[in-house]
């Protein structure tokens, strides 16, 4: 196989609701679930893993690729292709698909800066009595609605790769990203994303690009646009 170069994605992340996505320490009884941060600035950032994991998991479930819960492994189909197999004994190429962390746009950087992460409360309820349970209350640090990271996804190009095809899974990704949710708590509010100024591989996605995701899904498994090679 031969590396013919790299078609770079990026595009602005907007979160339309809050955002939590967990550095993974336990709170004291009282305190705030923590978001991740970046060690050197003290700043909220995303995980190229976090995309990359709800990404992969979102197109495996639209296309039933997953197996008792796990992810695909067959190291073959166009998604394992993509984000690579997992298992070594099933691994015949290189993954495509470079995850870069994203981090906080100027603006939304002194946005925080000046005015703090955000506290949202929530509670378990009794499902007997359809009250608040005791000790349910708890409490998530987000990152507040309105602020934007810079999302960064470098594609590896192998001879025989169909560039603009992997552009339209990505959008796929994308597009099934903002029907979801990224982060915890998505099903209670948080995690609403929408994804704009996108670019591939030097060109912008067309303005009706959610459309064409709707039409071109049921197709998008059946075409062969990446092909393995042992």
């Amino acid at each position: 196989m031969k590396l013919k170069g790299f078609a770079p994605l990026t595009a602005l992340l907007r979160l339309k609701s809050g955002l939590h996505i967990g550095s993974g320490e336990k709170g004291h009884f009282g305190e705030p679930l923590s978001v991740i941060k970046s060690l050197t600035s003290q700043l909220p950032y995303i995980p190229g893993s976090s995309i990359k994991g709800k990404m992969r998991h979102l197109l495996e479930t639209a296309y039933a690729r997953t197996s008792n819960g796990e992810p695909c492994g067959c190291g073959k189909c166009q998604i394992c292709l993509l984000f690579g197999s997992g298992k070594s004994q099933t691994t015949y190429q290189p993954s495509r698909l470079i995850f870069r962390d994203c981090f906080l746009t100027e603006r939304s950087r002194s946005l925080i800066e000046k005015a703090d992460l955000e506290k949202k409360a929530g509670v378990r309820i009794d499902r007997e009595s359809g009250k608040a349970a005791e000790k349910a209350l708890y409490s998530l640090e987000r990152v507040p609605e309105g602020c934007e990271f810079r999302l960064d996804i470098s594609v590896r190009v192998f001879e025989k790769d169909d560039v603009s095809a992997i552009g339209q899974w990505l959008a796929m990704g994308l597009f099934n990203i903002e029907q979801d949710a990224l982060g915890g708590s998505g099903t209670r509010g948080s995690g609403y994303v929408e994804f704009d100024e996108i670019e591939f591989d030097g060109k912008k996605f067309d303005k009706n690009w959610r459309e064409e995701c709707k039409k071109i899904k049921d197709d998008l498994l059946n075409e062969v646009h990446i092909r393995t090679e042992r």
